[in-house]
């Protein structure tokens, strides 16, 4: 860690028909990023063990890295990584902890005290999410911490400030939790009317209707010139043409823009220099994706869900970012433009790695591959039902005994796909949906626990019991693509859906052809113009 300076780039590898139709339907802190350890960074957790006794409860957390967890390459180091904990009452009792957590701990499997934040407690709904920040992850093994609850005496030692720092490389951190600020206290953050959401990490924020967040206009410690640095955002975008995030000022090789443009995909603007990028994939509207750029001089990358999805390599144009700088977030100069919610933005004076920041998504993602629930006790592995036979539209639930479980992960296998429906859970519901006629699945519960991968299958038959919607649609003929129309949908068998329990309907509108300024309405969908 003594190799280098703090401000040097982290990364140390080489550069690597026209018809209208209804359907109802990371951290990898290499040796080029040096900074204190933990204990030299926080002198209030330089003790090197902590006594617990007076902490009524206690558990085992494991962090696995091996292909079936988060498949970080052997040889690999992860140092200093902020690490997602999502609580659930599934395994965790938060009737024994405070109502706030106050007195959650969070150690090494030797004792030694990590430094946490608790960005949500929710007792009541019975979730939490909690950063921790882990001064070492290494790939292909398993990493044990300690989790210590039930001290109804003690004192909060939750601090952002400890997880999020200069010392692994951060300048600023929105969890977008109430009320908007930067975890690391780099900035102040002027929210100017976005609404609290339901986030990919705990609480979001809704942008839209010109509204979004001001992070100040004299900012004096953020990266200039060509430095090296990291941007990165979590985002539910709701139409195309937007701002997630910008910094910097309004001048040539002055600024980085993060867009989300048309065709939905996202593009690094930096004032026509060698930092723009713009991202190959095309991103889906509605679903949650994570954009992270880096930028060091002669290279700008942009990946998409943990994967490298743009490169830009150039000497011409570096950056030349003027002191003091700007930020906004959901626009740019105050005009915000973004519609759709947005969790987790932050930036870094360091470039993040690529294993970083295939780590980080795979930990941060909704079915996540990183960190496992508390072990239960005990060996034994069952499941409360062998087979399954529901009828189509109902829900059954499948309890599970797993004791010694580092991990949990429910697969179902249907239709010919096979999907990851939940991880870390003790129970899952089973949606069966709707069949055109009988259909069969399987739903394999997989445990890992210490002495390798056990799985148990349930065999499900879904029974048609539901009549399947009739409809057509009344509408024009002919279109002149001018004069707007309304189609409308007629149900022709409602009254036999409503005594089966089918209402109300679901419709989704899908429109093919060319490009249509279209609105949904309660009746039907309105055809502005072609």
């Amino acid at each position: 860690l003594g190799a280098r300076s703090p401000a040097q780039s982290e990364r140390a590898s080489p550069r690597l028909n026209g018809c209208l139709g209804l359907v109802v339907v990371l951290a990898l802190f290499m040796a080029s990023l040096t900074g204190p350890t933990l204990a030299q960074a926080e002198p209030n957790l330089r003790q090197t063990r902590a006594d617990y006794q007076a902490w009524k409860h206690a558990g085992s957390l494991w962090l696995l890295t091996t292909p079936e967890g988060a498949d970080l390459p052997a040889g690999a180091q992860v140092e200093q990584f902020p690490v997602l904990i999502r609580l659930h009452r599934d395994w965790f009792d938060f009737r024994q902890a405070h109502p706030r957590g106050d007195d959650l701990r969070i150690t090494s499997a030797t004792g030694e005290p990590l430094a946490f934040e608790v960005e949500d407690w929710n007792s009541e709904a019975g979730v939490a999410t909690v950063w921790m920040r882990v001064p070492l992850i290494t790939g292909n093994s398993r990493q044990e911490l300690r989790l210590y609850w039930g001290h109804p005496d003690a004192a909060s030692v939750s601090d952002g400030r400890q997880v999020f720092a200069d010392s692994n490389g951060y300048l600023s951190v929105w969890h977008m939790s109430e009320p908007v600020r930067d975890t690391v206290g780099t900035l102040t953050s002027k929210d100017t009317g976005t609404t609290a959401a339901v986030g990919m990490i705990g609480p979001a924020r809704q942008f839209g209707n010109q509204r979004g967040i001001f992070g100040g206009e004299d900012i004096a410690n953020y990266p200039t010139g060509s430095s090296p640095h990291t941007s990165e955002a979590w985002f539910r975008a709701e139409a195309p043409h937007g701002r997630i995030l910008g910094w910097g000022n309004e001048h040539g090789q002055g600024k980085v823009v993060m867009q989300f443009l048309s065709p939905p995909h996202v593009r690094m603007d930096c004032y026509f220099s060698g930092a723009d990028v713009r991202g190959e994939s095309p991103l889906p509207l509605g679903q949650w994706v994570q954009v992270v750029h880096t930028y060091e001089r002669g290279e700008s990358r942009v990946y998409v869900n943990g994967v490298l999805d743009g490169t830009h390599q150039t000497d011409a144009a570096p950056l030349a970012i003027k002191s003091p700088a700007r930020l906004f977030l959901g626009g740019w100069y105050h005009h915000y433009d973004f519609q759709g919610e947005m969790d987790e933005v932050r930036i870094s004076r360091v470039v993040r790695s690529p294993d970083w920041i295939r780590l980080q998504y795979e930990n941060q993602k909704p079915h996540q591959t990183l960190v496992g629930s508390l072990v239960q006790p005990g060996t034994d592995f069952t499941v409360s039902e062998a087979a399954l036979e529901i009828p189509e539209g109902q829900t059954r639930t499948i309890q599970a005994t797993a004791g010694g479980a580092q991990k949990l992960v429910w697969i179902l296998k249907r239709g010919g796909g096979e999907t990851v429906v939940a991880t870390d859970r003790l129970s899952y519901e089973f949606p069966a949906g709707r069949v055109q006629q009988t259909e069969a699945a399987t739903l394999t519960l997989r445990a890992i626990s210490a002495d390798g991968v056990k799985s148990r299958d349930i065999s499900i038959t879904i029974h048609e019991a539901i009549p399947e919607p009739r409809f057509r649609l009344q509408a024009p003929a002919r279109w002149n693509g001018r004069a707007a129309i309304e189609v409308v949908p007629e149900i022709l068998n409602l009254a036999p859906l409503r005594a089966q329990g089918a209402d109300p309907l679901r419709v989704q509108w899908i429109v093919e052809g060319p490009a249509v300024s279209r609105e949904e309405t309660a009746e039907g969908l309105r055809l502005k113009r072609a």
